[in-house]
């Protein structure tokens, strides 16, 4: 009867790491396909942009997403046998900007950068088919009031030409290049802040010299915040925390 109990143990413990190693969800009890994986991968890199493959390639043709069960794409992040062992079961999707970790019952966890080229600058991300990018958002002291910043300084670090606009302590910007461009908000008194986040649109809340908060927002969010109304502004979130007075 033992040996019985200790054979039935080695051969559940033998499936068990079996489903371990090769990326099985126990929870769902099979494996996730690997387009399911990228979809999710996708809605948490790029959150109410898109929401699949398909609409990722409207504005990235033919780009093909990677996804690994085993290795990395990023130096800090350890995707080995042991992690499997011990129950770690991490798929990492490759997407034009970044590695997102999404684990065995298909849930995007976390998101890091490209580094498997071996710059410590990172590697070079994958640009849309219109190298767009748009950045609206409001600019305001540090701690403890957070007041409005009514005189600054808003400009493109590009050659080419860009747009900008601003109201009070809200401002929009935007520019269509074949480079990634930086958008500098110099702050008298405070220095500038440079704003170096890539293509796409993105909301903003600087709170000092290089101190901000940001998410990534839609083309048609960006178009409706970039008159920077008080209606807009109403309905933006708050991605600065409970300090961010609009």
């Amino acid at each position: 009867m033992r040996r019985s109990l200790m054979l039935m143990f080695a051969v559940c413990l033998a499936v068990f790491e079996a489903g371990n190693l090769t990326g099985f969800s126990w929870k769902r009890m099979a494996y996730v396909p690997e387009k399911e994986l990228v979809d999710a991968a996708i809605r948490h890199s790029y959150p109410d942009i898109y929401a699949d493959l398909p609409a990722l390639r409207a504005d990235y043709t033919g780009f093909q997403p990677q996804v690994r069960y085993w290795g990395s794409w990023n130096w800090q992040i350890e995707n080995g046998l042991v992690d499997k062992l011990f129950g770690f079961q991490r798929y990492q999707v490759r997407l034009p900007e970044e590695i997102v970790i999404v684990d065995a019952e298909g849930k995007a966890r976390f998101s890091r950068d490209d580094t498997s080229c071996n710059d410590e600058r990172g590697c070079p991300k994958t640009p849309p088919d219109r190298g767009e990018m748009g950045i609206v958002g409001t600019v305001q002291r540090g701690e403890p009031g957070y007041e409005p910043v009514q005189a600054y300084a808003v400009a493109w670090d590009a050659a080419g030409p860009g747009s900008v606009f601003t109201s009070g302590h809200c401002f929009s910007a935007s520019i269509t290049s074949k480079d990634e461009s930086s958008l500098v908000v110099d702050l008298p008194g405070d220095g500038a802040a440079t704003l170096r986040l890539g293509f796409g649109y993105h909301l903003v809340a600087i709170t000092g010299s290089g101190i901000h908060a940001r998410m990534r927002i839609s083309k048609a969010e960006f178009e409706r915040s970039r008159t920077c109304s008080a209606q807009a502004r109403a309905a933006w979130p708050n991605v600065g925390g409970a300090a961010w007075q609009r």
